[in-house]
């Protein structure tokens, strides 16, 4: 399977679902290579490549990250620094794009929370074995 969407829950977050997009390493690669840029090096006077770490982040999290379901302002605040003052701590943070990246660039425990959801391939075999047992 190259790609495949499984809803995975987040340890320590109760009720907070991420919709997470298993991609293989064929779209893996595609993603590195576009993020590459190429540097003249003057000691060497080669050209280098060197991967452009915001934009592999921006191409990783829209193909991976495709939804969540169950984070509020509040919880929000275990994942990032938040200002809480001005903002009512039970409003729904609505998943978007623009969100999801900042989630990954600026929480540890969200980047590694997908990373190691990734690499747990049980995740994404759990709901066929589960349409398994029903038939």
């Amino acid at each position: 399977v190259s790609e495949k969407i499984s809803t995975v829950e987040f340890p320590d977050i109760d009720g907070f679902t991420v919709d997470v997009c298993y991609i293989g390493r064929d779209r893996m690669m595609k993603i590195r290579n576009q993020a590459l840029v190429y540097k003249f090096n003057k000691r060497t006077r080669q050209r280098e490549e060197e991967v452009d770490n915001d934009k592999f982040l921006e191409a990783y999290a829209e193909a991976v990250i495709k939804g969540w379901s169950g984070l509020t302002v509040k919880k929000l605040g275990m994942l990032i620094p938040v200002d809480l003052s001005k903002m009512d701590a039970s409003e729904p943070v609505p998943y978007s794009a623009d969100d999801a990246l900042v989630l990954l660039k600026n929480s540890t425990l969200f980047d590694q929370f997908i990373t190691d959801t990734l690499n747990d391939f049980e995740n994404f075999e759990r709901e066929s074995k589960e349409s398994a047992v029903k038939n």
